[in-house]
């Protein structure tokens, strides 16, 4: 078996890339910059939503795919339906959504992406997660909270159930490689809902500091955005995204982490103690 990992440097790839190599599966890592050479069952291969001549390689002797959709991109609302397309050789494809995707503006392109997986004739599977708790600390929250231990965001005071996204791949890995997967849509979180402040209070116990979550009204998020210079689709997204938290979807938690893997999913003060030096 040989399996195209899209976004395999990102959060949720790069650990999947590596569950997958534990199982002995031949892993194509895709991504933009891949490294020079293999290493043991993993293959480094370029592919670039905005470049189609990358798509052909990267598919090449494939039999299952996992999809992280291509959000930047301005034709990204065909741009996962195109890639289907051109892969008719591949029986598997495991698409990563996210939690609450019916209630997204029509602008996020997510359950599009989603309509076009059922519709595609393959075995599919459908991921939605929570907010990761990698977020935190491997990704854009990082620097700034490093430098000021303060994280000023739109989500009022409302819980999510933030899950690892080393729980998200193993759930993932499971849905490419084995049956019993197929047709199903999956909603994973971790064991526990927390504000963005209680999870801030773990992380920063963890690193020997004080953190610090300020909630931001929505209007002056937006406006901080657009001042940074991002782009409107981009205001859009993590506006929507903002509001389903202050609306309360994100505060679901369950145990499907636990049910499909058998091991009970990560906590956020696992998570913290064992990245704490991110924070310091």
């Amino acid at each position: 078996m040989r399996c195209l990992v899209i976004g395999a440097t990102g959060k949720t790839g790069a650990p999947l890339v590596r569950s997958l190599a534990e199982r002995n599966v031949t892993v194509r890592a895709a991504s933009r910059h891949p490294s020079d050479t293999a290493a043991g069952t993993v293959e480094p291969v370029r592919f670039d939503w905005s470049d189609r001549t990358s798509w052909k390689p990267a598919l090449q002797d494939v039999d299952s795919m996992y999809l992280v959709g291509p959000y930047a991109e301005a034709e990204a609302p065909v741009l996962v339906q195109e890639l289907i397309d051109a892969a008719p050789q591949v029986r598997r494809v495991v698409l990563l959504s996210i939690l609450g995707v019916e209630l997204l503006p029509d602008a996020i392109p997510i359950a599009a992406w989603e309509q076009h997986v059922r519709a595609s004739g393959k075995e599919w599977t459908i991921i939605r997660p929570n907010w990761f708790y990698q977020n935190f600390g491997h990704g854009g929250f990082t620097a700034g909270l490093r430098a000021s231990g303060e994280l000023a965001l739109p989500a009022g005071q409302a819980t999510v159930g933030f899950v690892d996204t080393r729980d998200i791949a193993d759930v993932a890995a499971l849905a490419l490689t084995q049956d019993g997967y197929a047709a199903a849509t999956y909603t994973l979180t971790g064991p526990e809902a927390l504000t963005h402040g209680r999870a801030l209070e773990q992380i920063g116990a963890a690193a020997g500091r004080e953190m610090r979550y300020v909630a931001l009204p929505p209007a002056q998020f937006a406006e901080t955005m657009r001042a940074s210079g991002a782009p409107e689709n981009t205001i859009t997204w993590q506006s929507g995204l903002f509001r389903l938290i202050r609306e309360g979807v994100n505060s679901l938690v369950n145990d499907t982490v636990a049910a499909l893997t058998g091991h009970h999913a990560r906590t956020v003060k696992s998570y913290a103690v064992e990245y704490a030096a991110r924070w310091q």
